[in-house]
């Protein structure tokens, strides 16, 4: 069995060897969207390794008796470590870097190295965001280092404590990993099908930040929010925080590192209303196409023309609303705004 696949070959009933995320990115490229090129290492390359390095005897063996947050804490640290000690196979290797290679820039294409666990998108229980994702990786020797960065990070103690939560075996899962081409993205975030804080099925809800989206998914900003009308596509609201700090690749250090916004710009949105509407516009096709709410992370970067381009790097099935019974659409547009502003920490601008 080869260790890659296309992205666009990532099925459904595929889950099990390339793990959720690859399986969502699959879902948007037949659609034809707008995703970064890349592909998809499976599940089959993680389970060989464990095997033959005996990595699976002595995950199990950590994993016994670790029920505690402190016992988790150091068995992760123990099993990750058992990993960064082992050396990929030869054949994985040729055969990641000639994917890899594939994606151009002379073999030096500036890539995201993410994991793709079988069990972060599961109908009963999202993983999403235990496992670990790394940016900018330049070279087939940074990607394959990450690349067991990633299957080593099956094992956090956050999911470790999600795994005995939901009564899972953490030695009986596997980890899929996506590589795909960096987007130099000029501001990035999160869109939900939904919104999220009444379960409203006729408005989409769109947050970001400047910069990549670590600071949006991290916490580390208020992001901009803006609420859009399913059917009409309008804007209904925005607000505009204060973002103080942004992820940006920095080409003199060779990494992504954060930078303080100048004051003058905090204030500033970080999407244009045309490009509101083109993010909401690809939610609603994906939404559609895929039958249900979507939770998507996007970004925007240079296209070819040098415009600003939305991409989109990842989709999910909504969990929390989705199990719920629909409510009325009727929800008043101030009781809203008002549940917003009072979960707010800091100040910010509504237009």
């Amino acid at each position: 069995m080869e260790y890659i696949l296309p992205l666009e070959d990532c099925h459904s009933h595929f889950a099990e060897l390339v793990g959720g995320k690859a399986m969502g990115l699959g879902s948007l490229l037949r659609q034809e969207l707008p995703v970064p090129a890349g592909f998809a290492v499976s599940t089959h390359a993680y389970r060989e390794f464990v095997e033959v390095t005996g990595l699976d005897r002595a995950i199990e063996m950590n994993l016994r008796h670790a029920d505690s947050l402190e016992q988790q804490r150091r068995a992760s640290e123990r099993i990750r470590s058992l990993f960064d000690e082992s050396e990929l196979p030869k054949s994985f290797v040729l055969e990641l870097t000639d994917a890899y290679e594939q994606l151009g820039h002379k073999g030096m294409a500036p890539v995201a190295v993410r994991s793709s666990s079988v069990s972060e998108d599961a109908a009963d229980a999202s993983f999403a965001g235990e496992h670990d994702t790394y940016l900018w990786i330049e070279g087939s020797e940074a990607v394959a280092k990450n690349v067991l960065r990633c299957w080593s990070s099956l094992f956090t103690p956050q999911a470790l404590s999600y795994f005995q939560q939901f009564g899972l075996r953490a030695g009986e899962t596997a980890m899929g990993v996506v590589v795909q081409t960096m987007v130099a993205a000029e501001a990035a975030g999160v869109m939900i099908t939904i919104d999220p804080l009444s379960g409203d099925r006729s408005q989409i809800s769109i947050e970001g930040s400047c910069g990549l989206g670590l600071a949006v998914v991290g916490g580390e900003v208020t992001p901009d929010r803006y609420f859009v009308d399913k059917v009409t596509l309008d804007i209904r609201s925005r607000m505009i925080s204060p973002k103080s700090i942004a992820y940006r690749f920095d080409s003199m250090a060779g990494e992504v590192r954060r930078f303080d916004v100048p004051e003058d710009e905090q204030l500033k949105p970080c999407l244009t209303e045309q490009e509101v509407i083109a993010i909401a516009t690809l939610g609603k096709q994906v939404e559609r196409s895929l039958g249900a709410a979507q939770d998507i992370e996007w970004a925007l970067g240079q296209g070819a023309n040098g415009s600003r381009d939305v991409y989109l790097l990842q989709t999910r099935p909504e969990t929390v609303w989705s199990k719920k019974k629909a409510s009325p659409l009727a929800t008043s547009q101030t009781s809203i705004m008002d549940r917003l502003v009072g979960n707010m920490s800091v100040p910010m601008r509504i237009v």
